[in-house]
C-alpha cells in the first residue's frame, strides 16, 4: 500500500453497519448545528455518537477526516501530531504541509507547527468533515486551551465533529454560538418509539405496539441497548432488562465459540490491527473476523486503516470476562502484544504489557528498552509521556521482583515534582542497590542520575558520597547518561537553577573541581562548559557582574558544534542578563537576537521560557500588555501543582497576576512556589517565592506580613552572599528593605541578619529602582492609603453639605484662593475632577 493510500485510509471513519436506522429527525439536528462549522456532541457511552455522525456524514457528502482519541494522546505533541496528520491526508502532495508535518522540531512547538501547517493549506474545492471523536479523553489543559484558535485556522470548507462523553469544557465556548444548536446531547441520540419500530422493521422484526413500547421502557431509547435487544433476536417481555444480563443471555452466549474467543483475545489491547489480531488469535483470517464484526453490529468500530477498536462497554464486558479464563492464559495473550510492541518499537506499551503479564522477572529487557530507548529530549513532552505510563500504580510484587522499577518511578515523581513519592522510591533504590546491580550496570548508573538531584542531599555531600554508587559501574555511558537519555538543565534557563538548585556549591571554592572528579562522567562533554558556566552564575547572584561576565565568556567559548543547544542558551541567558543589569542595552539587544535566533531554529522547546524570561523584563516595569498577553498564552494554564519544569513559567505568571492587581492570584502562585521550594529544597526558588510575597503584602498594606517573608529571604541568601534575587525586584522591595535595614541596626536586634549583607542588597535594588517601575507599581498606586489634611478634609466636608466656595469663605473666614486651593488638592488625593465625585469618594473611604 502506498503512504499516500495509507493516509487517506487511516483517518476514514469506519464504515455505517449493514442494516441501522434512517434517524430523519436526528439528522436534521445536525444539519443545523453544522450551520455554525462546529458541532459539539456530548452523551454517555453507548448513546450512538458514532454511529449518528457516520449516518450524517454519509448523507452530507463531506470528506470525512476522523481522529479517533484516547488517553495517550493527551499531550500536546501527540495530538497536534495526530491532527496535523490527518489535515494532511486531506492534501497528501502538499510539500510545504509535509516538511512543517516531518520536522524533528514538531514536538517541541506542537501548536506552532499545526498553524503553519494550516497556513500552508492550499484553498480547494469541497467540503470536509473534521471528526474527533472520544474527546473526553484530552484532558490537558494546553490542548484544551489553544484547539478553539488552531480550529478558528482551519479553511472554511471544513465542519468540526467533536463527539465526548463530557458536557464542552469552557475553553471551547469561543467555538460555540448557540448554545441550543450546536450542542448535541443524550436527549436528542435517544430513539423514539417510532424509531425503534423502523430499525426493528428494517431487520425483519415486526414488533406488536406491546413490544414497541417494553423495548422503549426498558432502554429508554439508549441506543446501544435498543441495538442489543435488536441483535438478540427476541424480546422477552417476562424477564424484564438489565443490559449486562440481557447481552450475555441474549446476544454473546448465542455467538460461536470460535467468535466469543476471537473477541477474548484480542479485548486485552484498548486497539488492535489485523497483525496484532493474528498473533493473539493465531488466525489467519483475524482482518475477514474484525470486518464482519464491524459491519454487523457496532460493538467493534475501525479506528483507522485496519486497526479497530471494540466499543467501551462490550471491551469492559470482554474483560470481565477474561478475569474467568484464568491468569495463566491471560498472561501468555499480555506477552504476546509485549513482544509484538517491542518488535514495532513501541517501548512503552511492550513495557505496560509485559508487567500486566504478571511476569516481572522477564521484565528487565522492556525496562531497559524504554528507558534508554524513549529519550525525546524535550522535558515538558517527557512528562506527558511519561504521565500516562504512570496512569496506574505497578503491581507491589513487581517491585519486590524487579528493584529497577524503582528508579523509574523516582524519576517520574521527580519530573513532575511529587517529592513524598519520589523520596519513597529513592529511599528504595537505595536499599535495594546491590540487587539493582546484579541486573544491568545501566541501571545502576540510572540509579546515580537520580541520586544526583535527590532534593534531600546538597551536592557537596553527593560529592563525598559518589562511590557509593560508582563502585557498581562497569562502565559509564559514552557521552554521558544525563546528556543522552534527558536533558542535564531541563530546559531551564539557568544552569544553577536547572534539574536541580547547585547553590551549596557556592560554598566551597573547589566544588567544580570535586565535581570534575565525580559526577562529570554522566555529563559528558558538556562538563567542558559547565564547569565554568556554574561560578559565572554564582558571581552573577553575588552582583559581581564583571568577574561573572567574563567567567560566562570563558564557558560560551568552550562550547562545541557538538554541544546540546540547552547549554547555549543557559549561556545566552545569562550573558543577557548581566548586560541587561549592567544597562548595556545595545549588546543586551544583540544577545537576546542571537538567543532568539537559536530558539527558533534549533531549539523550539525553549520557546516558553524565552517567552517567559522577556516578559519578565517588562514586568519588572509594571507594563499591564504584557501581563495579559502571558497570561493568554496557551502554555500557561491555571495550576494547583508546581511541576518542576514549568517552575520558571510560574514565576512570570505569578508577576503577570501581581501586574495586574489580581492579589488573589499572584498569593496563590507565590504560595504554591514559596510550598514547591520548601519541598524539593531548592533555596533560590523558595527565596524568590518570599520576595514576591513580600512585594505583594508590603504593596497591599500588610507591613508585617511582607518583613516576615523578606527576612525569610534574607536568611536563605545571605550564607551564599546572593543579593541578585531580592535587588532584582528594585522598587517593588526597596522599602521593606529600608525597614528591615532599620530593625537591624538597633542595638537590641540580636537576630542572623548581618547589616552588611542587607545594606548590599538595598543599594544593589535602590539602583534597579531608578531604572523600572516595579511590579508592584500599579497595586501600590491603587492600594496606597488617601489621607486629607485637616482643611482639605473640611472642605470636603462642606462641599457635602451642598455649599459653594463663596459661602465656605464667609463661614471661615478664608481667601477663595486658599479654599480653591485646598479644594484643589483633595480632588488630586482623591482622583476626582468634581465636587460631586469627591464627597462620593470620600464616604466610599470613610474620610467624612
Amino acid at each position: 500500500m502506498s503512504e499516500l493510500n495509507f493516509l487517506s485510509e487511516k483517518f476514514a471513519p469506519n464504515n455505517l453497519p449493514e442494516i441501522y436506522a434512517p434517524r430523519q429527525t436526528l439528522l436534521s439536528v445536525f444539519d443545523r448545528a453544522a450551520r455554525y462549522s462546529t458541532v459539539y456532541v456530548c452523551a454517555p457511552a453507548g448513546s450512538g455518537k458514532t454511529v449518528s455522525a457516520l449516518l450524517w456524514l454519509a448523507r452530507s457528502g463531506r470528506k470525512p477526516v476522523w481522529i479517533g482519541l484516547d488517553a495517550y494522546d493527551n499531550s500536546p505533541s501527540v495530538f497536534y501530531k495526530q491532527l496535523a496528520t490527518g489535515i494532511f491526508s486531506t492534501q497528501p502532495d502538499n510539500e510545504a504541509m509535509k516538511q512543517v508535518l516531518t520536522d524533528p522540531a514538531f514536538s517541541a512547538t506542537p501548536v506552532e507547527h499545526m498553524v503553519q501547517l494550516l497556513t500552508d493549506m492550499v484553498p480547494e474545492d469541497g467540503h470536509y468533515a473534521l471528526v474527533l471523536d472520544d474527546m473526553h479523553t484530552i484532558t490537558s489543559g494546553e490542548i484544551r486551551k489553544s484547539l478553539p484558535a488552531v480550529i478558528r485556522r482551519l479553511p472554511h470548507s471544513f465542519t468540526l465533529l467533536i463527539l465526548s462523553r463530557h458536557e464542552a469544557p469552557e475553553e471551547f465556548m469561543p467555538l460555540i454560538h448557540d448554545r441550543n444548536l450546536q450542542i448535541i446531547t443524550a436527549q436528542q441520540l435517544r430513539f423514539s418509539e417510532d424509531e425503534i419500530r423502523e430499525y426493528f422493521n428494517s431487520l425483519g422484526r415486526f414488533l406488536t405496539p406491546e413490544e414497541s413500547r417494553f423495548a422503549y421502557q426498558a432502554t429508554e431509547g439508549w441506543a446501544m441497548g435498543v441495538n442489543t435487544m435488536a441483535q438478540s433476536g427476541e424480546i422477552d417481555l417476562r424477564s424484564g432488562y438489565i443490559f449486562d444480563q440481557y447481552f450475555k443471555t441474549q446476544v454473546w452466549d448465542t455467538w460461536e465459540m470460535p467468535l466469543r474467543e476471537f473477541c477474548l483475545a484480542t479485548a486485552i489491547a484498548d486497539e488492535f490491527d489485523i497483525s496484532l489480531a493474528s498473533l493473539l488469535t493465531g488466525r489467519k483470517d483475524a482482518g475477514a473476523v474484525m470486518e464482519h464484526l464491524s459491519q454487523t453490529n457496532s460493538f467493534l468500530s475501525r479506528l483507522h486503516g485496519d486497526t479497530y477498536r471494540y466499543h467501551h462497554l462490550f471491551l469492559d464486558f470482554l474483560r470481565e470476562q477474561l478475569l474467568l479464563n484464568g491468569h495463566d492464559k491471560n498472561s501468555a495473550l499480555y506477552k504476546k502484544a509485549a513482544i509484538y510492541y517491542r518488535e514495532h518499537k513501541d517501548y512503552s506499551r511492550a513495557l505496560r504489557f509485559w508487567l500486566d503479564s504478571g511476569d516481572y522477572k522477564g521484565i528487565d529487557t522492556y525496562l531497559y528498552l524504554f528507558l534508554f530507548e524513549n529519550n525525546k529530549g524535550i522535558i515538558a513532552d517527557y512528562a506527558d509521556f511519561l504521565r500516562t505510563f504512570f496512569a496506574r500504580d505497578f503491581p507491589k510484587e513487581a517491585f519486590r521482583q524487579v528493584p529497577a522499577l524503582h528508579i523509574l518511578s523516582a524519576w517520574y515523581y521527580y519530573l513532575t515534582s511529587h517529592h513524598q513519592e519520589f523520596e519513597e522510591h529513592m529511599d528504595a533504590v537505595y536499599k535495594m542497590l546491590p540487587r539493582i546491580a546484579l541486573g544491568d550496570s545501566k541501571f545502576v548508573e540510572y540509579a546515580i542520575l537520580a541520586y544526583s538531584v535527590d532534593h534531600r542531599t546538597s551536592m557537596l555531600t553527593k560529592i563525598r558520597q559518589f562511590k557509593r554508587f560508582g563502585r557498581y559501574v562497569k562502565k559509564f555511558t559514552a557521552g554521558g547518561l544525563a546528556t543522552n537519555i534527558a536533558s542535564f538543565s531541563h530546559n531551564m534557563p539557568y544552569m544553577h537553577r536547572s534539574n536541580l538548585d547547585y547553590t551549596d556549591l557556592a560554598l566551597d571554592p573547589k566544588s567544580v573541581e570535586k565535581l570534575d572528579k565525580t559526577f562529570a562522567v554522566l555529563l559528558g562533554a558538556e562538563w567542558n562548559y559547565i564547569k565554568y558556566g556554574l561560578p559565572a552564575c554564582f558571581s552573577y547572584e553575588r552582583g559581581e557582574l564583571d568577574t561573572a561576565f567574563a567567567e560566562n565568556d570563558r564557558a560560551l567559548k568552550a562550547f562545541r558544534d557538538e554541544n546540546k543547544e540547552e547549554g547555549l542558551i543557559c549561556m545566552l541567558i545569562l550573558h543577557h542578563s548581566i548586560l541587561w543589569r549592567q544597562r548595556r542595552y545595545i549588546q543586551a539587544r544583540h544577545v537576546l537576537d542571537r538567543l532568539s535566533e537559536v530558539t527558533q531554529s534549533r531549539a523550539q522547546f525553549f520557546i516558553p521560557n524565552l517567552e517567559a524570561y522577556q516578559t519578565r523584563l517588562k514586568l519588572w516595569d509594571g507594563s499591564k500588555s504584557a501581563a495579559s498577553a502571558w497570561l493568554d498564552q496557551y502554555f500557561v494554564i491555571d495550576t494547583q501543582h508546581i511541576e518542576l519544569f514549568r517552575s520558571f513559567q510560574h514565576f512570570t505568571t505569578a508577576r503577570a497576576y501581581i501586574v495586574l492587581e489580581n492579589t488573589p492570584m499572584a498569593l496563590k502562585y507565590c504560595n504554591l512556589l514559596k510550598d514547591f521550594g520548601k519541598n524539593v529544597r531548592r533555596p533560590l526558588d523558595l527565596a524568590e517565592a518570599c520576595v514576591l510575597l513580600s512585594s505583594v503584602y508590603w504593596a497591599v498594606g500588610k507591613k508585617k506580613e511582607a518583613v516576615t517573608e523578606l527576612e525569610e529571604a534574607l536568611l536563605i541568601l545571605q550564607p551564599y552572599g546572593f543579593i541578585m534575587t531580592v535587588s532584582d525586584e528594585g522598587a517593588s522591595i526597596v522599602a521593606v528593605l529600608k525597614k528591615i535595614l532599620t530593625k537591624i541596626s538597633h542595638e537590641d536586634y540580636h537576630g542572623a541578619l548581618q547589616r552588611a549583607f542587607v545594606h548590599d542588597t538595598m543599594l544593589a535594588a535602590y539602583e534597579t529602582a531608578k531604572h523600572q517601575k516595579g511590579i508592584t507599581f500599579h497595586l501600590s498606586l491603587n492600594s496606597k492609603p488617601i489621607k486629607l489634611s485637616a482643611q482639605q478634609q473640611r472642605m470636603i466636608e462642606f462641599l457635602s453639605q451642598g455649599y459653594k466656595n463663596a459661602e465656605i469663605c464667609d463661614m471661615t473666614g478664608l481667601k477663595l484662593t486658599t479654599v480653591k486651593t485646598h479644594i484643589s488638592m483633595a480632588y488630586k488625593k482623591l482622583g476626582v475632577n468634581n465636587a460631586m465625585d469627591a464627597v462620593l469618594k470620600a464616604r466610599e473611604l470613610e474620610l467624612i
